[in-house]
């Protein structure tokens, strides 16, 4: 488990932990390769097809008269970040974001490093712009192994021009974002990623615990909220 210099989701069973290794270990090799299959895996036209028709606004995806809202705090260079929106965030969108059901925030933090900080703040500037889950999604599909520098500038043009985006800056705008976000997090205790909140749209919210990155693990939550 990793907490606030080491972030990641908290497992509590013995049998996750292992399986968390494991998907560790494959994101280092992918990275150590390369970084190739992440890169030919990220198809902007896939992304944008998957998002499109979806309102967004800011930091938030899915229609404002939802019933039931998700929060989302992540760190963008967080493996078990990536392994839920590639394991678990389809279900969600097709079954839930798409048919208006769910609307999902999500809340970046810089728990792990510096490549954190760079893609976390381009990732407020997509916001601005409306384009912050396109941004994100090719974000994780292409993440390199942690703290290895592999966020550059040109690393995020690129997520920046396959995004769609006007520009890669907010400046103090994106800053400001991302410090809200991270204070929200120290006032809720938050200290490892993936965390999520669920409840209805304008709350109260409360802790979204599942055991597992499936969607089995938190399509209950989300059926209760929606009242069965």
């Amino acid at each position: 488990m990793r907490t606030v210099t080491r972030s990641t989701m908290t497992l509590r069973l013995g049998l996750l932990a292992g399986l968390a290794v494991i998907v560790v270990i494959a994101a280092v090799l992918v990275a150590g390769s390369g970084g190739s299959s992440a890169h030919k895996s990220a198809s902007p036209a896939a992304t944008e097809s998957a998002l499109t028709g979806i309102p967004q606004s800011g930091i938030a995806l899915g229609s404002p008269k939802a019933p039931v809202t998700m929060v989302e705090f992540a760190d963008p260079q967080c493996p078990f970040c990536a392994q839920y929106h590639r394991d678990v965030f389809p279900t969600l969108l097709n079954r839930y974001i798409r048919t208006g059901k769910l609307r999902v925030e999500l809340h970046l933090l810089r728990f792990i490093g510096p490549d954190s900080d760079r893609l976390a703040r381009a990732a407020a500037a997509a916001s601005e712009q409306n384009r912050m889950w396109q941004f994100v999604s090719l974000a994780y599909q292409r993440q390199g192994t942690e703290n290895s520098g592999y966020a550059t500038q040109q690393f995020i043009d690129q997520l920046a021009a396959d995004s769609g985006l006007k520009q890669t800056s907010a400046g103090g705008a994106a800053d400001q974002q991302v410090r809200q976000s991270e204070q929200i997090a120290k006032t809720l205790g938050i200290t490892s990623t993936p965390s999520f909140l669920i409840g209805p749209t304008g709350g109260p919210f409360q802790r979204l615990e599942p055991s597992e990155l499936t969607p089995g693990a938190f399509i209950p939550a989300i059926q209760k909220e929606l009242g069965g």
